[in-house]
């Protein structure tokens, strides 16, 4: 008897909650997102009853829910957007509480600044590197455009950094470029005098020798 009471008052509680959950009704905020093309983060709030449940996904890899995936009444639902680093706008869209999110993202927007832009190198070579200024979540590289200068630092970062060079030493005048994040940085080295060759026996006079 206590058994049929008990799986009787579990189906009314089951009922019961079935019966608010369809009562229930939901609102958010905001509805559409404009996201940087650095990206960032941020919160969509819901507004429903206590006894409401209610989740949150996202239909796209670049949008990521990280808090509030599954939740009862009040709440919110907080996401991360990453940056884009495409030369295109993308769309994408997060689900919340049964409502549609629409989030745009513009295109890459970052700028580059760096310094030095032109570089002047003894004969004998030199070590030295390049800053770069530009945003956090902004991505760059740094090459050579000619085998006697290696990066040795930096090939590929993100945000404020810089890439490092080693030049080595010449004998002959010579011009080269770096290209670090997107800019050209000219390097230029002067000439050294080739070391002069020993004397040959040939050459050599003997002076002063004598014999008793």
């Amino acid at each position: 008897m206590l058994q049929r009471a008990a799986v009787l008052i579990a189906v009314l509680f089951v009922l019961d909650v079935t019966s608010v959950e369809a009562q229930c009704s939901y609102s958010v905020a905001p509805t559409s997102v404009s996201a940087q093309s650095t990206g960032q983060s941020g919160s969509i709030a819901v507004t429903t009853g206590g006894l409401c449940t209610w989740t949150a996904t996202s239909g796209v890899s670049w949008i990521t829910i990280t808090g509030g995936a599954s939740m009862t009444g009040l709440g919110s639902a907080s996401y991360t957007v990453a940056a884009n680093t495409t030369g295109t706008s993308r769309t994408g869209i997060l689900n919340v509480a049964g409502q549609t999110i629409t989030v745009t993202q513009g295109a890459n927007s970052c700028t580059y600044s760096v310094s030095p832009t032109s570089i002047s190198v003894v004969s004998t070579g030199m070590n030295g590197s390049v800053a770069v200024i530009t945003g956090g979540l902004c991505a760059w590289t740094a090459t050579s455009s000619v085998p006697w200068i290696v990066i040795t630092g930096g090939a590929s970062m993100t945000g404020l950094g810089s890439a490092s060079y080693s030049v080595g030493a010449t004998t002959v005048a010579r011009a080269g470029t770096l290209t670090v994040a997107g800019q050209t940085v000219t390097v230029t080295q002067s000439g050294g005098q080739p070391s002069s060759p020993p004397a040959s026996p040939a050459n050599l006079r003997i002076i002063g020798v004598g014999f008793d």
